[in-house]
């Protein structure tokens, strides 16, 4: 993003970068990083080439005379495409290029004064095969940074900050932020007025395919500019892009301004337009000149003749794509279904600019507005330019607008204190969010471009004004209620328990992988694993299907990191589809797969420490010990030092060293030791222990509590009020006395300890409250505290 770029349409003055770039990340998208450009070009002026001579003493140099305005300097060049009457960039003596400061020197034998600069040395553009051609009407002597934005911030925003926001995905729409969040005057886009070409004949578009939302367009002719001017070469280069000619170049200048994606045709091969889903078997050769293969279903545009001349949303066709002699140019504006560009694009492997903004659910009411955005800024660059068709348009599928219900009191319960209601309005008019009053509502008209992927609910207007007002203004406040821990599922704290102590202990890394059977990689490793759940479509990556077992992913992984460490541990918990049920349903098991390689231990060490990791764990966290016996093992598995884990009979999964033939196809070089159980069962025979409390460095408040309650009721069911009641300062309990007499009659006096701390000196406020929730839950089962 191009800071002077988005001056262009908001005032920014007065606010310095830093500030701009905490309130951003406060407000709008995080700043991933900043970068000065053209802070280190100094001196480096316009010139004139008045002459070019041979070099005595070189065949690849040339002795010019160039005019810089003050003087006519001697310069050494060797650009193959110097010649006279050449205006180009020179940096004269003392300036810099690069930071590099510029001297006199002497280059084969001839003295230089000066140097010719191409775009790329300056930093300024990646052409770098001659000096830079000045075509523009400039000041001989003329200082570079007097005609050029050259000195400019560039902030650098992630993908995943902006995923939901494509209005986001153009310079506007950011300024239209800033505009809000500085509280600064947006300015209006300048459009053409296609209105005036109506009574022109419309360009035939048929739209066939039902992923196509909106399809517009517009031609024009007489077309005589071929290079794109110095400024928009320039603002392209910094936010990411090269300059190629003109017409491209205005279509991606377009869509890094607002967002909207153009493409243009050559007007001389294309007249009318088709949108329709491709056939199976449909080829199309790209701009890049890569043939694909265009899936099935896939939209494609095509011409009157229904042939093929780009794959919508992402790449245009050569045969119908613009040159350096094209007179008459079609631009094509339009909207497709996020999912099926999303689809198209990753099927073919082919991400692009514009099919990045199409994933994100672009708005279509922009179409128009990029065609009267890029037909502006083409006449004012190419004056001749003559526009030949009105305004083109097929719409078939509108979003519906949305309008969203809200009262202030809403708003401002969900924030955490009172935001006024003129606020409220002033922040949601500033991002272009229409407000109609209605007693004490809020009528909010959702902008188009904010409708199709972002804002829907009653609680994203809440975000709207929150994030404008300032997280950093909120006033926090603690929660209205106390919160009570809760108790943690076994499955998931013996889960994490595993994996901190392979973690911490056995140096082992988690893997997280994904679910398929990598049949490809299996039958090249002789891993004989079949899934019993298939793929209809398993030519991606050779994936044939779900996993049946958990270690031959995890071997996966082995072969992809052999080469990069001599000991390599890892581990999964990972689910698998064992089998079908007598109801043809998936069988799934939670497994744990262990694999200890190294090309300096042997496999002994690796087998000792992979049984002590097994009984360790067994022992310390499940207090139960398992035991070892020779059965049957998968054929990846060295078929005598592989053994089954039992316990009580059953039997949980295997433990052993891999097989030689397939330790041999990952790495000759490693010895591999190999576990793998069924870890959701296995956790299952945990034996009952006392585990450790360690104990708070902070001093205990014990007290004693009488409960009278019926003399027929069971300890145990007193017992359980206590544990059923949930605090997070009670450490432990116990009974101190059971008493019974003729004054309480059918009553027992039952007397209990009980022992609180925290990781902190508890205050009197703390212990009240535990009192009066305690004394509540006895009352709640009809028992009585004794005062």
């Amino acid at each position: 993003i191009s800071i002077n770029w988005i001056k262009e349409f908001v005032n920014l003055d007065g606010i310095g970068e830093d500030e701009l770039v905490r309130r951003s990340n406060l407000a709008t998208a995080e700043i991933e990083g900043v970068e000065h450009k053209g802070k280190d070009i100094e001196g480096v002026v316009f010139g004139k080439v008045l002459s070019v001579s041979e070099h005595p003493n070189s065949k690849k140099l040339h002795i010019l005379k160039v005019d810089i305005g003050k003087s006519v300097e001697q310069i050494v060049c060797g650009a193959k495409n110097v010649r006279e009457n050449m205006i180009t960039c020179v940096a004269t003596i003392g300036g810099k290029v690069s930071g590099h400061t510029i001297s006199k020197v002497n280059l084969a034998g001839i003295e230089s004064n000066g140097m010719c600069c191409s775009a790329e040395e300056l930093g300024i553009g990646c052409n770098n095969t001659g000096i830079m051609d000045i075509t523009e009407d400039v000041k001989i002597g003329q200082n570079i940074k007097e005609y050029l934005e050259i000195e400019d911030t560039i902030l650098e925003i992630d993908n995943k900050t902006l995923t939901n926001r494509p209005d986001l995905w153009g310079h506007y729409g950011l300024a239209r932020e800033f505009s809000a969040i500085f509280g600064r005057e947006l300015k209006p886009l300048s459009l053409q007025n296609l209105e005036e070409y109506n009574q022109l004949s419309k360009v035939k578009i048929e739209v066939e395919s039902p992923s196509c939302l909106r399809y517009s367009a517009i031609k024009l002719d007489n077309i005589t500019k071929v290079k794109s001017p110095l400024k928009m070469a320039l603002r392209l280069y910094y936010t990411g892009m090269r300059d190629i000619n003109l017409l491209a170049d205005i279509t991606n200048y377009v869509m890094l301004e607002i967002g909207q994606p153009l493409h243009a045709f050559d007007g001389e091969k294309v007249h009318s337009i088709i949108v329709k889903n491709a056939q199976k078997g449909e080829k199309l050769l790209t701009l890049d000149e890569n043939e694909y293969e265009i899936p099935e279903n896939s939209i494609l545009i095509r011409d009157e003749n229904k042939k093929p001349v780009a794959i919508a949303g992402i790449k245009g066709g050569l045969l119908a794509s613009i040159s350096p002699t094209t007179k008459s140019v079609l631009f094509e504006s339009a909207t497709f279904d996020a999912a099926s560009i999303r689809k198209t694009s990753r099927t073919i492997g082919l991400v692009t600019d514009a099919s990045q903004r199409y994933e994100k659910s672009l708005d279509p009411e922009m179409t128009k507005i990029a065609l009267q955005r890029i037909v502006k800024i083409l006449k004012e660059i190419d004056n001749g330019a003559v526009v030949t068709s009105a305004f083109s348009d097929n719409y078939p599928k509108k979003y519906d607008t949305k309008i969203i219900q809200i009262s202030d009191d809403f708003i401002s319960k969900r924030i955490g204190m009172k935001i006024e209601k003129s606020q409220i309005i002033d922040i949601l008019k500033s991002l272009d969010f229409a407000i109609e009053e209605k007693e004490n509502n809020i009528i909010v008209t959702v902008p188009s471009f904010r409708a199709t992927k972002d804002v829907s609910m009653k609680e994203d207007l809440v975000e709207e004004i929150a994030r404008m007002y300032g997280y950093d203004n909120i006033t926090p406040s603690p929660l209205a209620f106390e919160p009570k821990p809760i108790r943690l599922n076994n499955n998931v704290k013996e889960e994490y328990e595993v994996k901190k102590l392979l973690a911490e202990k056995y140096s082992a890394t988690e893997v997280h992988s994904y679910i398929w059977s990598y049949n490809d990689f299996n039958k090249e490793h002789s891993i004989d694993t079949e899934p019993v759940v298939t793929l209809l479509d398993s030519s991606n990556a050779g994936q044939s299907g779900i996993r049946r077992d958990l270690t031959p992913t995890l071997l996966k992984t082995l072969f992809e990191n052999r080469n990069s460490l001599s000991n390599i541990n890892i581990f999964e918990v990972g689910r698998v589809a064992e089998s079908l049920d007598e109801n043809n349903l998936v069988v799934e098991k939670k497994k744990l797969s262990v694999i200890f390689a190294s090309q300096e231990k042997t496999e002994e060490e690796l087998f000792v420490a992979m049984k002590t990791f097994l009984f360790d764990y067994s022992k310390n966290n499940l207090n139960i010990v398992p035991t070892l016996s020779e059965g049957e093992s998968p054929n990846y598995m060295h078929p005598f030092n592989t053994f089954r884990i039992l316990f009580n009979g059953i039997d949980y999964g295997y433990i052993g060293i891999l097989h030689p033939k397939t330790v041999k196809s990952i790495d000759k070089r490693l010895k591999v030791v190999c576990l793998e159980i069924d870890f959701g069962n296995y956790i299952q025979n945990e034996g009952n222990f006392e585990k450790v409390n360690v104990p708070s460095k902070f001093q205990e408040v014990t007290l004693d509590l009488s409960v009278l309650a019926p003399k027929q009721m069971l300890y145990k069911d007193i017992v359980k009020v206590i544990e059923n009641y949930q605090t997070n300062i009670l450490q432990g309990y116990r009974l101190k006395d059971i008493y019974e007499s003729e004054n309480l009659g059918d009553r027992k006096s039952v007397t209990f300890t009980f022992i609180l701390s925290s990781d902190h000196t508890l205050e009197g406020s703390e212990i009240d409250a535990f009192l009066n929730g305690i004394i509540a839950s006895f009352e709640e089962k009809g028992l009585i505290v004794r005062k």
